[in-house]
């Protein structure tokens, strides 16, 4: 039996005893709310200081940037309602009138410029100040037109006009708090009990049809089988990317519900940490990822509801080249380079190489595979779970040495500087295995500077070819969009990218039980 099956039949196994446990909705409800379970709080409700792709995927539901990425991956406008590209430094953004935050107040340049101002001062330690690095000033020209100037030509400027934005003269509320600023966005925020739920109602500044979703309870349920479940028995009901594969057959032939399935661009990768001198050692790395067996994870753990990965970009990216270093399972190989690096086979089949692999508790089951595929090569990891908040942590302190982790919503290949560049580690950047090298330092620079299209692609090319050799994380794979619903809703539009946006356009077409109330 492979290792994948057997983790999938134990997965299976405690699927069928949870089925013992009947599922109900609270007793206390909301008409016209819908739940959503999710497997962790969000770190921050605050757009300036949400990095996590939960808290972001929560916060833009309630806050509106300048532009944001459409369902085919593309800017588009959103508190702009025209943008310009005036020069090879300029970009001016036009706003649209009549935009509200959830009090009433009207959304003028004086909000924009007042949130970019704070993130970009150093005193209020916005971990999004590093992605800002190239705005030169964000000038108010009038009350509805802003203009944005970069220190130099800079191709993916329009990046930086994707923070949400906040009232002026909005206090920080950084992590950890139960609130969040005021939004533009559809919904506003009712009440964060971490650990438990966040409960969302609409804005009402902004008009909603009559049978549209009133609201959205957003209810931690870290147990995988248990949102399973939930789900069968119509208490969550909705799921976007958060069922297990192996559970997907069972909810599929569940009468109530809607399974679908679109391809993805979230990236999954193991991350390593250079600090660890055994890490730096490209033998090492290599053999780690001739050790796992991509194929066999996809096509069993993951049932098919992903793409064997060459990097962070996906084909459907217009800077992709897959033409690039490839690592196939190949085991003797793996061992052969671990012979090379001074780590021979002992007496107990070991080599003297272990590990710590941090993860979450929704991650042990991968991580448990992983350990198995290592194992026959002779290495040894220890998986540490925590809940999210303390993994998150300990990745963004650097106090790890393996971690499986996942980035959601690569557009643009700027992405590679924030994740590669030696000046990009926490908090400025996302280099979190604090990775450096002055070849792709000097190609992701240059690949930032350059506008024209077709010269950009071919400096992407090269640092595509190099992540691939200098292995400064292994490759995955690109999860696909599985989202079940009840058949009582309809509207949802799958992301490329895992966006939860249209969330926002869900309408009732049969009676739905309502949610709890905020203050149950």
């Amino acid at each position: 039996m492979s290792l994948v099956r057997a983790v999938s039949r134990a997965t299976l196994a405690a699927f069928a005893i949870a089925m013992l446990s009947a599922c109900q909705k609270p007793d206390l409800m909301q008409p016209g709310f819908i739940q959503v379970d999710i497997d962790s709080s969000p770190t921050s409700l605050d757009p300036r200081f949400a990095t996590d792709a939960l808290s972001q995927r929560i916060g833009e539901l309630m806050f509106d940037p300048l532009v944001r990425l459409d369902s085919q991956g593309g800017f588009t406008g959103d508190l702009a309602q025209r943008v310009e590209r005036t020069s090879p430094t300029e970009i001016v953004f036009h706003l649209r009138h009549g935009v509200r935050f959830s009090d009433g107040r009207e959304l003028t340049s004086r909000d924009v410029k007042y949130t970019y101002d704070f993130v970009l001062n150093p005193a209020n330690l916005s971990p999004k100040r590093g992605g800002l690095q190239q705005l030169s000033w964000m000038e108010a020209v009038d009350d509805y037109t802003v203009k944005m100037t970069t220190h130099h030509p800079y191709a993916p400027a329009l990046e930086m006009a994707m923070l949400d934005i906040v009232p002026y003269g909005t206090p920080a509320r950084g992590p950890n708090t139960p609130d969040a600023p005021l939004g533009t966005g559809p919904f506003k925020l009712v009440s964060f009990e971490r650990d438990d739920r966040v409960v969302m109602d609409r804005n009402p500044s902004r008009p909603t049809p009559a049978e549209s979703v009133r609201g959205i309870v957003f209810k931690v349920v870290p147990d995988p089988t248990v949102r399973a479940l939930e789900l069968a028995e119509g208490v969550c009901d909705i799921a976007p990317n958060d069922i297990q594969a192996e559970l997907l057959p069972y909810l599929r032939g569940k009468a109530g519900l809607n399974v679908i399935k679109s391809p993805g661009t979230t990236y999954h990768y193991l991350l390593f940490n250079f600090n660890d001198p055994r890490l730096k050692d490209l033998r090492v790395r290599r053999a780690i990822a001739y050790s796992i067996d991509r194929k066999s994870i996809i096509d069993g753990y993951l049932r098919g509801t992903a793409r064997l990965a060459s990097g962070l970009l996906s084909p459907e990216n217009w800077a992709y080249d897959g033409e690039v270093t490839s690592y196939s399972y190949d085991p003797d190989r793996a061992r052969h380079l671990l012979d090379e690096a001074g780590y021979p086979v002992g007496a107990t089949r070991m080599r003297n190489l272990s590990f710590v692999y941090k993860t979450t508790p929704e991650g042990a089951r991968m991580g448990e595979v992983l350990q198995a595929m290592l194992l026959r090569v002779g290495i040894e990891i220890s998986i540490r779970t925590n809940e999210w908040a303390t993994f998150y942590g300990d990745i963004q302190r650097g106090n790890f040495d393996l971690a499986s982790m996942q980035w959601v919503g690569i557009r643009d290949p700027h992405h590679y500087y924030m994740a590669f560049d030696s000046k990009m580690t926490p908090t400025r950047g996302l280099n979190r295995g604090h990775y450096s090298n002055p070849e792709m330092d000097r190609l992701t620079e240059a690949g930032d500077v350059t506008i024209d299209t077709e010269s950009r692609k071919k400096f992407y090319a090269q640092v595509q070819q190099l992540a691939a050799d200098d292995l400064p994380i292994v490759s995955l794979w690109w999860q696909d969009n599985v989202v079940v619903m009840n058949r009582a809703i309809e509207g949802f539009t799958p992301y490329p990218n895992g966006s939860w946006l249209s969330l926002s356009n869900l309408k009732l077409i049969a009676p739905v039980e309502a949610a709890p109330s905020a203050s149950e």
